[in-house]
């Protein structure tokens, strides 16, 4: 979905104007200074902070994390973008807490930016494309919006909508914009963010140390697999139960 999107959410049955959260409001004073920033400093900061995917190669893995609060041009693209991360990141933070939100903004947005270095090998022209702007992070919030609410009403300009709608029309939107300017590269983060979003908003976000830990269990049960040992679960069915007086509820067996 491009930044011009949706007027406003709301979460609940009605209409009204979603809450003016923690992280929110200091991702909208990142993104309206770092515009200023790029003003008065001319294209210096743009360089260092737009995504290239061939830059990773070259080290500017910062650019991961820096592109989506890069706007340039005209002020009503910086308008809309603080718009749309107000109308569906207000609501989504309120319900998730200001430390999933986070985790989902940069998350998505990090997920788009590699999928689009790595597609980069068949599409060439996104190799040395710079991308900037979070139209991506947009596009991650609708679906997770569409995913967490899907009953809530927006207004899509002047049309109120059920969210669930707005997966098939940030798709579709996507899709207009790729035939009308007969490219595909300059749109490639925003379709991978509308993946990232749908996925990520679709479960239990987790932090690094969760990921870690069930890295290790997969790796310990490799282990075992490989010397002919398995697990064995408590309350699988009746081969499987345990012995009395074993402790725990797992046990390796040959």
């Amino acid at each position: 979905m491009s930044p011009r999107g949706p007027r406003f959410a709301q979460s609940t049955g009605g209409f009204g104007l979603p809450p003016f959260t923690p992280a929110v409001k200091w991702l909208i004073v990142a993104t309206v200074g770092v515009y200023i920033g790029a003003l008065l400093a001319g294209p210096t900061i743009a360089q260092q902070l737009v995504f290239v995917p061939v830059g990773l190669l070259s080290g500017r893995i910062w650019t991961l994390f820096t592109y989506t609060f890069l706007h340039t041009g005209d002020p009503f693209v910086l308008i809309f973008a603080v718009l749309g991360l107000w109308m569906f990141g207000g609501s989504l933070e309120a319900i998730w807490g200001t430390r999933r939100f986070v985790i989902f903004y940069f998350a998505s947005s990090i997920i788009a930016a590699l999928a689009t270095a790595v597609s980069a090998v068949f599409f060439t022209a996104a190799a040395g494309y710079p991308y900037h702007g979070n139209w991506v992070v947009l596009e991650a919030l609708a679906a997770a919006f569409a995913v967490a609410l899907p009953s809530a009403q927006i207004f899509l300009y002047v049309i109120p909508i059920q969210a669930r709608l707005l997966l098939p029309i940030s798709a579709g939107i996507t899709a207009l914009y790729m035939i009308y300017n007969r490219q595909v590269h300059p749109f490639l983060p925003q379709v991978f963010g509308l993946g990232a979003g749908a996925l990520l908003a679709g479960g239990r976000m987790r932090t690094p140390r969760q990921l870690l830990l069930r890295l290790r269990v997969f790796w310990i049960d490799r282990r075992l697999r490989s010397r002919n040992l398995r697990v064995v679960r408590e309350g699988k069915n009746d081969d499987d139960a345990p012995r009395r007086g074993s402790r725990g509820s797992d046990k390796y067996l040959h």
